[in-house]
């Protein structure tokens, strides 16, 4: 049975995977950017684009997050094991199923696309460009509502992992995951 990865270098990892995935995500938003300004523009936001470059410009970031957090992880290569990101790897921990086995691109897309970008919303950079698109798509700012559910949200995750024998935030418990040491 393996060891569940401690809290610190879950946290570390979280970091690491933020910071890299939101330079990643942020890449088409800038182009679109510099595209429509027709000059280098280092806006990483869809405010001032045109509905249709904002649309492919987030559409193109949410791709982007799909990709590292879940087409990535489901690769194995000589540099990182099946189930690790970027920060996973450098913090020795793996996501696996609670039978230890390979998480699935089906679960990581549940997992990272729906459970942390829609529900744990703070938690991700591709979700300001979801906030941003249904505010252009309806005209109505759903922000402060959104930031109180993501603070309930959170906090039943975080007392979840504190109470719970087997360490797993909200995301993990929904897709029957963990994080264990690599």
């Amino acid at each position: 049975m393996k060891t569940y990865a401690p809290a610190g270098r879950r946290f570390a990892a979280f970091l690491i995977d933020w910071y890299v995935s939101s330079l990643f995500g942020s890449i088409p938003v800038i182009l679109m950017q510099s595209l429509q300004a027709h000059d280098l523009v280092i806006l990483n936001s869809l405010n001032g684009l045109t509905s249709l470059s904002a649309f492919a410009a987030g559409g193109l970031a949410l791709f982007c997050h799909f990709i590292y957090y879940c087409f990535l992880p489901c690769m194995e290569s000589r540099y990182w094991l099946k189930g690790q990101t970027i920060g996973m790897r450098f913090m020795h921990i793996r996501l696996l199923t609670e039978q230890e086995t390979e998480v699935s691109l089906g679960a990581l897309t549940i997992r990272h696309m729906l459970f942390v970008i829609v529900l744990q919303g703070y938690l991700t950079s591709s979700h300001i460009y979801l906030m941003d698109l249904f505010r252009i798509s309806t005209g109505y700012d759903i922000i402060p509502y959104a930031q109180a559910f993501y603070y309930v949200i959170i906090l039943i995750s975080l007392i979840q992992y504190l109470f719970f024998k087997r360490r797993q935030l909200l995301q993990d418990r929904l897709t029957k995951t963990g994080m264990y040491a690599a």
